[in-house]
């Protein structure tokens, strides 16, 4: 894996549980909606029952998915973190403030007060050194 795929992790995880939360507000929204038909004329109810608990059984899945990924977040998180923490100060802080925190490299600039291109300049160095780090890493294993 590359630095930035390395990187570039938690925001796809975070959109993996974003999208899972909203398909769970779906299944929820079936599994409360779908009642089978009380008095009156009998009509057959058993496909409205079945798929009640069929909607209530995915929404169970889905938190337990939710919950298992919530927990790969936290997890990749703090490798992605303990990595770049051993960057220097401001290789650490552009790469923190653009993977973790989500903001764009021309924000990160006007923080710092510099060029884009100072930051783009500093960014490459800082994926750099993080690649050499991911590949002591791997030799490591």
């Amino acid at each position: 894996m590359d630095a930035k795929q390395f990187l570039r992790q938690l925001k796809k995880l975070d959109k993996m549980i974003e999208n899972k939360l909203a398909e769970k507000v779906r299944w929820k929204a079936i599994a409360t909606g779908t009642t089978a038909q009380m008095g009156g004329e009998k009509v057959q109810s058993s496909g409205s029952q079945q798929k009640m608990a069929d909607a209530v059984c995915r929404y169970v899945d889905i938190e337990k998915e939710i919950d298992e990924q919530i927990d790969n977040l936290i997890d990749t998180r703090q490798d992605v973190i303990s990595v770049i923490e051993k960057l220097n100060t401001t290789e650490y802080d552009i790469l923190h403030k653009m993977y973790v925190q989500y903001m764009s490299l021309y924000d990160v600039a006007d923080i710092y007060n510099k060029s884009y291109s100072w930051a783009t300049t500093v960014h490459g160095r800082a994926l750099k050194n993080v690649q050499a780090i991911l590949d002591q890493r791997k030799g490591k294993e």
